[in-house]
């Protein structure tokens, strides 16, 4: 049994070190924060692409970075394949992913197992190098959503038959979705959901075929081979080998929640997977000829489909690439009701990892103010470094950074608050750092190293980008767009929909756009100190035809408001509709109040219907105020059936008497109210 572990240590030793000057040689490259963060946080999953534990994410790292990963995994039970058996199981995995472009990845995969039980003859079996070869495609749909799918081969060992490794070669296509809601700009959020979907074309049935022919001679060929009850393979070797006859659909969703402690990022992970096994081979299961015996997919059913829950750690210690995993795979189904068709899931599996990451991309070149000639006996150390906004982290590019008290020529930091100083002399230096928007200050450093000096902005103003957006959330350009509040602004979106304020007070304020060729849109924000602010305006086009007319006593709708059968919400087609009356109401200030009746239909409990229509009534009037329209010059009241339209005798007519109107109570130049 000791045997069993030395090829995956052999492994293991291999892949630290091939890692290892891969890290020398990341030490002196000089990365910017954003790409730098993603190429640290972007790691293998356990199978090769990047992602989670065993979920596949849906896009990869930065164009041109390697991920290098060992993980291993193991488990000891007893009484599991048979009663009174003692069993152990041990895997080790080496992968390498590669971002070969901004849409592409390439994965790999060499994977060696050893199983062990006591029960069985033999009891020990080994498999040597599977490997699992793939591509991956993926687009950015959006900086927090991305889609994609891979497509993988898998390349069987372990028996010594070359021809049965051909024959059980494996592959499936998939199918992922990742959410990552840190890049939300409205619902930001430490967290990443990931979707995967995959049809697997499982052949490893055939890598048994000879051992399973062998047995079967053995016992004399009585029986005719597709109605021999006794056990061929035995549920062991079926694990052991990884023997399954059916095809798999695999659906799997896990969310990651990256977080971080002081300079080191923990991110624990929690992955829910289901196999759904697909008879393509077409298997014949005899029934079993011993109550011991395993039984068969078509009478167990769903309890031996495999279904595991994941649960782990990702941890992400300062040196920058480095990733170390620690989790459990828990099984759900599929783990005691074995049947000849699956390979058993195990009950647990425990799994540890370390991963490395790197870009191996040339430094960024940071040119130097004009610096003396350095003679052989001049200081010739290495300062770099990153200027920093105290109050949100972000870079403060432009910053002149100066060394106190030496002849060094100043360097200004880059987009990404980066800089490099040379000449230096080793040991503890004093930094001042001075930029038009922020305090003067100064840091220390020491000398060679890196090192992060704060700033403190020098204005208590915040920053505010307005974002104008469709209803299908596409930027919309050259919206104007009025700013009121502490301060008053006129701004125009530009071609990406944005429009930016860099200087604000702080307060409350409103974005207004009232535009001729627009319907009235209008969003509330806070300005806080020192921070930026963004909010989303939602604007659309006026109808060449309106849906909303206004007349003396009230205004009317061409179409009815919608909602969802026997409720107050409001269905997402009528939003153009109520945007339109939402404009009328806001353009038109001398309607000083107007009543939003709730009108159903005769059918039905009466005071069911008196309760839907004022609650239909509510709805829209609160739709009305949180787009703008003030809450003094709105009333809403149900009417259920009480006021038809016409009679409700056929569905044309109970149709239109499902309505809600909005009746002008009060105008500015009425004294009394308008007569109903």
């Amino acid at each position: 049994m000791r045997w069993s572990w030395i090829l995956p240590c052999v492994m293991g030793t291999l892949a630290l070190a091939c890692a290892a000057p891969v890290r020398a040689q990341s030490d002196s490259e000089t990365e910017d924060g954003g790409r730098e963060a993603r190429v640290a946080e972007v790691q293998n999953s356990f199978s090769g692409p990047t992602g989670g534990i065993r979920i596949v994410d849906a896009a990869s790292g930065p164009k041109g970075t390697f991920r290098l990963a060992l993980n291993s995994e193991f488990f000891v039970i007893k009484d599991y394949f048979v009663p009174t058996d003692e069993a152990q199981h041990f895997a080790g995995n080496l992968s390498l992913s590669i971002a070969a472009t901004d849409y592409l990845e390439v994965f790999l995969s060499a994977e060696a197992t050893s199983a062990w039980d006591d029960s069985n003859d033999p009891m020990l079996i080994q498999r040597v190098a599977d490997f699992l070869l793939g591509l991956k495609g993926f687009y950015r749909a959006r900086p927090w959503f991305a889609v994609g799918g891979d497509a993988s081969v898998a390349f069987l060992g372990g028996v010594g038959d070359a021809k049965a490794t051909f024959r059980a070669t494996s592959f499936g296509f998939r199918g992922n979705l990742t959410f990552d809601f840190r890049e939300h700009e409205r619902h930001e959020a430490p967290m990443i959901l990931r979707i995967n979907a995959q049809y697997w074309f499982d052949n490893s049935a055939k890598l048994t075929e000879g051992i399973e022919d062998q047995r079967y001679a053995a016992l004399g060929g009585v029986v005719p081979r597709r109605e021999e009850t006794l056990h061929l393979l035995t549920a062991f070797e079926r694990y052991a080998y990884g023997v399954n006859r059916t095809d798999f659909v695999r659906v799997s969703t896990g969310i990651e929640a990256p977080l971080k402690a002081r300079k080191v990022g923990l991110h624990p992970m929690l992955e829910w997977r289901w196999d759904i096994p697909i008879d393509r081979q077409g298997f014949d299961c005899a029934p079993s000829a011993r109550a011991q015996d395993d039984g068969c997919l078509g009478d167990e059913g769903l309890k031996a489909f495999p279904m595991e829950l994941s649960v782990g750690l990702r941890i992400l210690p300062p040196p920058k690439g480095l990733a170390f995993t620690i989790a459990a795979d828990i099984g759900l189904t599929g783990t005691r009701d074995f049947v000849r068709e699956l390979a058993p899931t195990a009950p647990y599996n425990i799994i540890l990892g370390v991963a490395y990451a790197f870009d191996p991309r040339p430094a960024a070149a940071v040119v130097p103010g004009p610096v003396e000639p350095v003679t052989a006996s001049s200081p010739t150390g290495q300062l770099r470094g990153r200027i920093v906004d105290g109050g949100d982290d972000s870079p403060v590019s432009g910053a002149l950074v100066a060394v106190v008290g030496l002849d060094v020529s100043p360097q200004l930091s880059d987009a990404e608050g980066q800089f490099v100083t040379y000449g230096l002399p080793e040991g503890e230096v004093v930094l001042e750092v001075s930029h038009p928007e922020f305090e003067t200050a100064q840091c220390t450093a020491t000398v060679p190293s890196d090192t992060e000096c704060w700033l403190v902005p020098s204005s208590l103003d915040g920053r505010l980008q307005v974002l104008a957006v469709d209803r299908a959330g596409e930027p919309v350009p050259e919206v104007p767009i009025t700013l009121r509040g502490p301060e008053e602004h006129r701004l125009v979106s530009d071609q990406s929909g944005s429009a930016r304020v860099e200087s604000l007070q702080p307060g409350a304020y409103t974005a207004h756009v009232d535009d001729p060729g627009f319907l009235i849109a209008v969003a509330e924000v806070d300005i806080r100190e020192r921070q930026q602010a963004t909010v989303q305006i939602r604007v659309v086009r006026k109808p060449s035809r309106p849906s909303v007319v206004l007349k003396n006593k009230q205004i009317a709708l061409r179409r009815q408001i919608s909602f969802a059968t026997g409720s107050e919400e409001i269905l997402p087609n009528s939003e153009p509709l109520l945007l339109e009356v939402a404009d009328v109401l806001i353009r038109n200030p001398d309607l000083e109040l107007v009543e939003i009746q709730g009108h159903t239909d005769n059918r039905g409990d009466h005071g069911v219907n008196m309760r839907l229509s004022q609650l239909r009534a509510e709805s829209v009037l609160r739709w009305l105020i949180e787009h703008g329209v003030e809450p003094t010059r709105l009333t809403a009241r149900g009417y259920g059936p009480t006021r038809p339209l016409a009679p409700n005798i056929t569905q044309r007519n109970r149709a239109r008497n499902r309505r809600v109107q909005f009746k002008i109570l009060r105008r500015v130049e009425l004294t009394a109210a308008v007569s109903r």
